[in-house]
Order: structure tokens, then sequence, then C-alpha cells
């Protein structure tokens, strides 16, 4: 039997890991003799390809069954040949050894095209787990089922949309959260007094606040990054990406159509969910204010640079560069 468990989310494939090989000690190897784990390593120096395949050569001691997870095969495998002898070790090895291949660097796209799959794909007991980038759906009914507390609607949407798509993150605050009302039930209030947004969101705000001329917002959300630990460089510089990346995908966006986030996310280089929050925004961005915007940061760079200004005073000009 071969499983193969991959994509973007690694958190809930080192959650699957986990789950499966508890079930399997569990109910085969108490003593977990029967188990080995290889991160996959082809580099002269520190190599595990034999002790992998000596692994997979071996019979069960004293169980029923083996298992076996190499982490990264996947990924590593470019070629067809390598690929095809990988296949010829894996498959076909009955019920008395299983085998997991886990990778968070092969992408759920990605592995419609992946070498090391493709060849496996057409051998018998081989099943997938693909563990991409959660819809704000699924991600909603995960924290559902991770929190110990109720978390209502408004709860829900609202700590899904702060913690976005880390779900390391997002378990940390789910767990924070629940703690937090020791019983009862999670309210939005509750998430908004605990949970802090990604910094992304604060750009969006920081923008929209340009965007609507209300400068006293726009200095106050970036005075609230200097509080918490943010220097003014970090801030142009997050806030250049950010402009660019807007820029970029509106770009794409002309050519391709407005349905094209994940297309963007794959040629820009970006995590899909990112492509999926910030292309409307881009959409809704002349790109003559775009152009404006790149140049009103790269002023804001230059005088924190040369030192004409002081810091703070160089974030507050570039406030009124960006909403005259």
């Amino acid at each position: 039997m071969v499983i193969l468990i991959y994509g973007e989310d690694a958190f809930r494939i080192k959650e699957k890991i986990s789950g499966m090989t508890d079930k399997f000690k569990e109910k085969f190897d108490p003593s977990g003799m029967n188990l080995d784990v290889f991160e996959f390593s082809s580099s002269a120096s520190s190599g595990n390809m034999g002790d992998i395949m000596s692994a997979l050569g071996a019979p069960p001691f004293l169980a029923e069954r083996r298992m076996i997870v190499v982490k990264g095969l996947a990924h590593a495998t470019t070629k067809k040949a390598d690929a095809e002898a990988w296949s010829a070790k894996l498959l076909g090895r009955g019920d008395e050894t299983i085998i997991i291949l886990a990778d968070s660097e092969v992408t759920v796209e990605r592995s419609a095209k992946n070498k090391l799959y493709a060849v496996l794909r057409l051998g018998s007991d081989v099943h997938e787990y693909p563990l991409g980038v959660m819809t704000d759906r699924e991600a909603s009914l995960w924290v559902q089922a991770k929190s110990s507390a109720t978390l209502n609607a408004d709860a829900l949407r609202e700590i899904v949309i702060r913690a976005g798509a880390d779900t390391w993150r997002l378990k940390n605050e789910v767990d924070k959260v629940s703690t937090a009302v020791d019983g009862g039930t999670v309210t939005r209030e509750t998430v908004i007094k605990l949970v802090q947004p990604t910094f992304d969101d604060s750009l969006f705000a920081f923008l929209d606040a340009v965007r609507a001329h209300d400068g006293r917002k726009a200095v106050g959300l970036l005075r609230n990054e200097v509080d918490r630990g943010t220097s003014p460089g970090q801030l142009i510089n997050m806030l250049m990406r950010e402009v660019q990346l807007l820029t970029e995908l509106r770009a794409y966006a002309a050519v391709n159509g407005r349905g094209s986030e994940r297309n963007a996310a794959r040629e820009l280089g970006i995590h899909p969910f990112v492509a999926k929050k910030t292309m409307p925004r881009a959409l809704a961005m002349p790109s003559d204010e775009l152009k404006g915007m790149i140049a009103s940061v790269l002023t804001a760079d230059e005088r924190l640079k040369n030192g004409s200004m002081k810091d703070v005073s160089v974030l507050e000009q570039l406030v009124v560069d960006l909403v005259a």
C-alpha cells in the first residue's frame, strides 16, 4: 500500500502523518519497532537512499505490518528514470508494508505533473490525500473541529480572516480564544480582542484609508505597526512589495482575465491564498493610482535612507503624499 500526502498545508500534512502513525502503532506495533521515518536526502555526504531501500526490503519484525514514512521524495524526484526506479521499489508490496510519501513542497496543482506520482498512479493500492490551501468554508469547518469551545458564525468568519492561510497560526489562535472563554462561546468581540490581524490585513486597511483620504486613520495604522516593533524601513519595504504585487496582479488580470487567481499565483510565485485575497483590490485600483503610490513610497524610502527627515516624520509625510 502506498499513500501520497501532499499540498501547501504543512500543518495538516504533519497532522495527517501523526494520525496515521499513531493508529498504526496502536493496531499493529505498540513497540514502534516496525515504524521508520525518513527525510529524503540524495546528497553525497548525507544521503539516505540506501537506508530507505533497506527499510523497504525488510519484512515486519514480530508484527503483521511495517510502516515507512518518507518525506520529500516526490519533490526531489525530477527525472522519469528515477521515478520509475523508485516506483519499482514502492509498488507491489501488498498489505504487509504501508508506505507513506509526504511532501509539502509539491502543491496540489503541481502534483498532476510530478514525475514520481505520475508513475505511482499507474499502480494499484495507491491512495492520495491532497492538502492544499483551505477555502474559507473549509477553514471554518476545520476550526470548528479543532476548537474545544463553540464559536458563533461571526467569530468563525473573523478568526479565519485574521489568521489567514497559515494553518499553524490558525490552530494557535483557536486554542487561545477557546481557553479564554473557559467553556463558553467565542464571539467576534473575543476574536477581535485576542487575535491580531495579519500584517497583510493592516496593509489593506492602510491602503483603504489612503484611498478614502483618511490621513488620520492611515497615520494611526502605521504608528500601531511601529509600536508593535516594525521599523519604518520594514514598513516602507512591505508597502512597496504590496503595491508592486497589486500592480503585477492588475497587469496579469488585464491579459488573462479576472478569474485567474490560481494561475497568477503560479506565474508570480505567490501563495494562492494571497492571490485570491489581493486580486479584487488590484482590479479596483486604477493603474495611474498604483504608479503614483509606487512613486510616493520610493520617495519615502529615499528620505529614510539619506536621513533628511526623522523616521516617524517620513511615515507621516508618506501619508500626506499618498492622500494628496
